[in-house]
């Protein structure tokens, strides 16, 4: 590369902070205002359950667009961040989802060919199947409202793995979003998990252990539902 103003446009993309550029794929799953996914905790809920975790991240705007996201750990530098932002918790857990059911159709789900349904109530919905594990985090919600609907069916079932659950998003902004977790009668079966998965710690360890990586090469893999950045600033 030759010329000042090349050298300089070098010097300033190595300089910026890109969070974008991760060499661990994407996992997690987003939901949109009126997505309901049904899936099978791999997550048990007992003691030392590696598969399900708190996680905190800074997430601030970066310049140019989009959002900076960078992991509260103890191994984490977090220099970078900056002095008025405050890590954000949310409880995360991995689960084998086995569909989500979406109140709009994407340009995504149009190429995924979403199967057109109607719901109970007569209304069109469009049915995404996804049999795969997926990463679920979630805020604790005012007075810890999300988080006490997955405890309340733990105390159920007596282990967080038992049946099928479904979560339900309604709301897109960032104050009126709600989220519903229930225990359903589907009777389906996930494959066995084994030590097949990262720990929660680890996941979010490789993906935002870093807020800029140098293999810029390499690209994230889809999430059931990809994520905007108004998404993944309420996530975060």
């Amino acid at each position: 590369m030759s010329g000042i103003r090349k050298i300089q446009q070098l010097r300033s993309n190595l300089q910026r902070p890109q969070t974008t550029q991760t060499s661990t794929p994407s996992q997690e799953i987003y939901l949109k205002d009126g997505d309901q996914a049904f899936l099978q905790a791999a997550a048990t809920g007992e003691d030392n359950d590696k598969y399900f975790d708190q996680v905190q991240m800074y997430t601030w705007d970066r310049e140019g667009g989009g959002l900076n996201n960078l992991l509260f750990h103890d191994t984490v530098d977090d220099s970078i961040v900056p002095a008025d932002q405050s890590p954000t918790a949310k409880f995360a857990f991995w689960a084998y989802i086995f569909e989500v059911y979406h109140a709009t159709l994407t340009e995504r789900g149009r190429e995924a060919g979403w199967k057109r349904i109607e719901d109970p109530s007569g209304k069109q919905i469009y049915k995404e199947k996804v049999d795969a594990f997926k990463i679920i985090h979630l805020s604790y919600g005012r007075n810890n409202y999300v988080f006490n609907q997955l405890t309340d069916i733990y105390n159920d079932w007596g282990i967080l793995n038992k049946g099928v659950m479904r979560i339900k998003r309604t709301g897109a902004g960032m104050t009126d979003t709600s989220y519903t977790i229930a225990p359903t009668t589907r009777e389906l079966k996930a494959p066995e998990v084994g030590d097949t998965l990262p720990s929660i710690e680890e996941y979010f360890l490789e993906r935002y252990g870093e807020l800029w990586t140098p293999n810029a090469e390499a690209t994230t893999a889809p999430t059931a539902t990809a994520p905007s950045a108004a998404d993944i600033n309420e996530l975060f």
